[in-house]
């Protein structure tokens, strides 16, 4: 059973291009990109975004509007401090 294990992990590894490495690609403009710009254009476009609308259950958006309606308990500061986000 290891060596099944072993050998799938090997060929995984092998079919995954290197996440330690950043991949360079030079385009004509003279821009230099790495997949993490290129990941980043992607989701800020929203290309790949689902077409499935996502809702949150009712007892999850129940608790978000009623810790949306608390924050405004509160008065905003004028300024804020580093300190001033440290619970007492």
């Amino acid at each position: 059973m290891k060596p099944v294990i072993l050998a799938l992990a090997l060929s995984a590894a092998t079919a995954i291009p290197s996440l330690a490495e950043p991949e360079v690609v030079y385009t004509p403009n003279a821009k230099f990109e790495t997949v993490t710009s290129r990941l980043l254009a992607q989701q800020s476009s929203g290309q790949n975004a689902s077409t499935q609308e996502q809702h949150l259950s009712g007892k999850v958006s129940t608790e978000v509007y009623e810790r949306y309606i608390k924050s405004f308990s509160h008065p905003i500061p004028e300024r804020f401090s580093k300190d001033s986000f440290k619970t007492e």
